[in-house]
């Protein structure tokens, strides 16, 4: 393990002896040490990087017992979706008779702060000093998670033993409050003169297991009831992400390519979980009987690389249940207009919504520029102001007055001029839609010229919640489009290669959502060469594909197929 920069804190004690008495400490300790200069760690764990930011503060002027401080340590971790096992650690000098330690964790950073208050008493003729300290917003840090002492002639001090944490590809963070405290003791604490404290904290690899426990199994049936089963259901039933819970505060999920269970935000051994899974029901579509997930599902923790069946989601577009396909499907073929699609979803209103997949039908998996129509494309021939994220814009608005006004992107227009030379014959089937191109801003203040703000679908997609939702000024009435980054979260592509997830074709093509603005570029978001959303791309790059999606009617025929590469949905 090597660390890039040492934490340093150094305490030199100074007492100033009113009286002698050994029953009580008399005096103060007066802090001239070098503070905490140095702020940042990081380790190699298994293959993933674990960076610590952060020291513990103890250099406060005129610390008397009783004294307390509260430091912020912050872990990240980086890696490849791999299970990390360590242990927060102290490492230094202690030349202090005893300083206590108390420590909290949180997945969100907390405004905590410690405010002392210097005490003077005489009790039988002697002066005491001390301090009295509280902390401020402590209740918002939960439960203490460890504690202990930090002794003399200490060179390391594990805080917190045998913690977990999963590094993904954009770093994940837990934040660690630790309280320091120089007791108040009933002694002469004169001995802690001239004593100096100093150190680092880091990390190190633990030898824990993840050590988890099923401790019951329900099984639901179609009114919603569960009962308690002692097996896992191989068949007809679909694990329960609402229900199914685990202690520790880890999120249990399901990997249906090995058929067992895997966590996320393990951060402790000893977890105990209890299992849930839905009775699959049969749901009268346009498609004829497909097998659905009964549950409600709108936030998305990984990616969805096995095959998840169909699942439904509340549609905010088209009003009722919208049934979309997730992950490694196999059953969302159809053949259309000459060409093959994948089908992203039904909608809320039957119709059926569909991406372009090429002249012929691919394996999940298979990289081809048979599945995109124009290569090498930028989304808008402008970058260098925000409204420039719209699929059609007016300079100096966030939006449109109305979706029927401003300039068409490069996008746009493109999308509609292979529509108008490869499907208007087609037209009578072909539903006029709903596409969402979602200029919100939910971080920071839209401006057209100041940048650094997030629109709502980045948010969305950094905080794995999706949604079919769509502002009216937002919402594009037309016969063709682009996939949302929503719809993509929907399908199981988040972040993480996903190489076998229906949606990546290893070529990069635009979505019409809105990421947000940097420098001088107004970015959109995008699914990159292994499946994965990124923000990051400008509107001014090439090097991105388009890859276009259009609804079908409601009323449309279904001639044959069931849905497979080999027998595709055709439409009469």
């Amino acid at each position: 393990m090597k660390n890039n920069k040492k934490l340093i804190v150094i305490v030199s004690c100074l007492l100033l002896v009113i009286s002698v008495s050994l029953a009580y400490y008399i005096g103060s300790l007066l802090i001239s040490g070098a503070g905490s200069r140095g702020n940042a760690t990081t380790a190699k764990i298994k293959g993933a990087t674990i960076k610590v930011e952060g020291v513990l503060e103890f250099n406060d002027p005129d610390i008397l017992p009783g004294h307390k401080t509260i430091s912020s340590i912050k872990v990240t971790a980086t890696g490849n979706n791999e299970l990390i096992p360590y242990n927060l650690i102290w490492k230094g000098t202690n030349g202090i008779s005893q300083i206590n330690y108390t420590v909290y964790k949180t997945s969100t950073e907390m405004n905590v702060s410690a405010n002392c208050e210097k005490k003077t008493s005489v009790q039988n003729g002697v002066q005491i000093l001390n301090e009295e300290c509280t902390i401020t917003n402590i209740d918002n840090l939960g439960s203490e998670i460890a504690s202990g002492s930090i002794v003399k002639n200490s060179t390391k001090e594990i805080l917190a033993k045998d913690e977990f944490i999963t590094a993904v590809n954009d770093g994940v963070s837990y934040y660690y409050y630790v309280i320091l405290e120089y007791p108040n003791l009933d002694e002469d604490q004169s001995v802690d003169i001239n004593a100096t404290f100093n150190g680092e904290v880091t990390v190190e690899e633990s030898n824990a297991s993840p050590d988890i426990n099923i401790l019951a199994v329900y099984i639901g049936d179609e009114t919603g009831n569960y009962t308690e089963t002692t097996d896992i259901p191989q068949s007809g039933y679909i694990f329960s992400e609402n229900k199914s819970v685990c202690s520790n505060n880890v999120e249990p999920i399901w990997d249906y390519e090995v058929n067992g269970l895997t966590v996320a935000n393990l951060t402790k051994s000893g977890t105990s979980c209890y299992l849930y899974f839905n009775k699959l029901k049969t749901i009268n579509t346009i498609l004829g009987n497909i097998e659905v997930n009964p549950e409600i599902k709108t936030k998305f923790g990984k990616a969805a690389t096995t095959d998840e069946g169909i699942q439904q989601a509340e549609d905010g577009m088209y009003g009722g249940t919208s049934y979309y396909w997730r992950g490694a499907v196999s059953t969302n073929y159809l053949k259309f207009g000459g060409y093959c699609w994948r089908i992203i979803r039904i909608n809320g209103d039957g119709t059926i919504r569909l991406i372009y997949d090429g002249t012929t039908c691919h394996a999940n998996g298979t990289s081809t520029t048979d599945s995109i129509v124009a290569s090498n494309i930028v989304y808008n021939e402008k970058y260098n102001r925000s409204e420039y994220v719209g699929w059609t814009y007016t300079e100096g608005l966030q939006r449109p007055n109305t979706t029927a006004e401003g300039i068409n992107s490069t996008i746009k227009e493109t999308l509609e001029n292979w529509y108008n030379d490869n499907l208007v014959s087609y037209e009578s089937k072909i539903a006029t839609g709903k596409y969402c191109n979602d200029r919100s801003v939910l971080k920071g203040v839209w401006s057209s010229e100041t940048m650094g703000f997030h629109y709502g679908p980045r948010v969305r997609r950094d905080s794995r919640i999706a949604s079919l939702n769509c502002d009216i000024g937002d919402t594009y009435l037309l016969k063709i489009g682009a996939i949302t980054s929503d719809e993509v979260m929907f399908a199981g592509g988040i972040d993480g290669i996903n190489y076998y997830y229906y949606l990546r074709n290893g070529k990069s093509y635009w979505t019409m959502s809105p990421a947000d603005t940097y420098s001088i570029y107004a970015r959109v978001l995008c699914v990159d060469e292994s499946g994965v959303i990124r923000n990051g791309y400008s509107t001014s790059r090439t090097g991105i594909n388009l890859r276009p999606v259009i609804n079908l009617k409601n009323d449309i025929q279904i001639s044959g197929g069931n849905g497979t590469l080999e027998n595709p949905y055709i439409v009469s």
